[in-house]
């Protein structure tokens, strides 16, 4: 797809995306995570099928990252969480170690190695080719230059990297648009449009007002 004007950065989309296909649903049944024991949020009930995407708005403090945190088997609930997949449901335990994906602000990256240095290690954990992610995401000026010394913007760019090597349906994106300016959403939206032509499921907490065609909303109260 050509780059429109303004927005030079193209993010992989079929046929350039590797042709995965998911099947991978996700459901939220009244669920009410915890925090130090304590009901930090409550009645989450969603379904999300193949394709399907969800924005958790909320201001601070709502309990949005612990949505994502319980969805990921990371926090404690109430309620239920379940995942089926065409045959039936699906084991938790299975689905979160092999296709689940939480990306928080800062995950995953070390200060010391460079840009280039952390996605070849992503490529090497993930058994995936890094090809060209770095162009994909705008970085390839900062390829040699340590995580520590990137802008806030770059090291969310390159966060979005770690995503395009993880072949995972379900992406759990914590506040992604956070230090992105207008193209780095712009690449981000279509990332996860991307991603969603594959049956990918993203589950998107944010409390700022961008979103993504096509995506669901549900609201989270201040706790």
């Amino acid at each position: 797809m050509a780059a429109r004007p303004g927005f030079p950065i193209t993010a992989p989309e079929p046929p350039d995306a590797p042709a995965l296909t998911y099947d991978l649903s996700l459901t939220c049944d009244d669920v009410a995570p915890l925090r130090a024991g304590r009901v930090v949020a409550e009645g989450i009930t969603f379904t999300l099928g193949p394709g399907e995407a969800l924005l958790l708005r909320g201001p601070n403090g709502s309990g949005k990252t612990s949505v994502l945190r319980a969805v990921a088997g990371l926090a404690r609930c109430d309620g239920r969480i379940g995942f089926a997949r065409a045959g039936g449901a699906a084991d938790p335990s299975e689905v979160r170690a092999c296709d689940v994906h939480l990306l928080a602000p800062g995950e995953g990256l070390a200060d010391r190695l460079s840009a280039q240095e952390t996605v070849s290690f992503w490529a090497g954990l993930y058994r995936a080719d890094a090809g060209d992610v770095l162009a994909r995401v705008g970085l390839v000026s900062a390829a040699q230059t340590a995580v520590g010394r990137l802008s806030t913007g770059q090291r969310r760019r390159l966060g979005l990297a770690r995503l395009l090597l993880s072949p995972r349906a379900l992406w759990l994106l914590d506040e992604p648009l956070s230090g992105l300016d207008d193209e780095g959403r712009d690449l981000l939206w279509r990332t996860v449009q991307a991603h969603r032509a594959r049956g990918g499921l993203a589950v998107m907490a944010t409390h700022e007002g961008d979103s993504p065609p096509h995506a669901r909303t549900l609201r989270l109260a201040a706790a």
